[in-house]
């Protein structure tokens, strides 16, 4: 029997539908020789010099500025819709939790520029934008760069 949230929605109905919109994005990306990759915080270390960082504790941030990862590149697009089919239960998981008002964690989030680089939360962010919210709660560190 399928799980259901309380409005009768089914959880693997919400993940193929993310996986869908995320398969018509890639295809448009493809087409339009845009990436919709998501950035690698190692990439853009690499390219600048690190003068430091510093704490900004828990911001609310928007999901729109989630734009990289700190390992999880292959795993979601530039929007976080899932790539990957073998993470489904994870994400289902967050999404019963979410959608039951429960309270997860926040996500760590490392702040360089105006970019924002999830460390831990890919799922939760992914949830998040499939629900339809503009912003979520985290834990910030920003990033100094030159």
């Amino acid at each position: 029997m399928l799980q259901q949230y309380p409005g009768g929605q089914d959880v693997a109905e919400d993940f193929d539908r993310a996986m869908s919109k995320g398969w018509w994005r890639h295809l448009i990306s493809r087409l339009s020789r845009r990436s919709d990759e998501l950035l690698s915080y190692a990439d853009v270390h690499k390219q600048y010099e690190v003068k430091g960082q510093r704490e900004l504790g828990v911001r609310i941030v928007p999901i729109d500025q989630i734009i990289g990862s700190m390992g999880r590149c292959r795993d979601f697009d530039r929007a976080f819709y899932p790539r990957q089919t073998d993470t489904s239960d994870r994400w289902m998981s967050i999404a019963r939790a979410s959608n039951k008002q429960m309270p997860l964690p926040l996500v760590e989030l490392y702040k360089v520029g105006e970019a924002y680089f999830v460390q831990d939360g890919h799922h939760r962010i992914s949830v998040a934008r499939a629900n339809g919210q503009d912003f979520i709660d985290a834990h910030v560190i920003e990033v100094e760069v030159q």
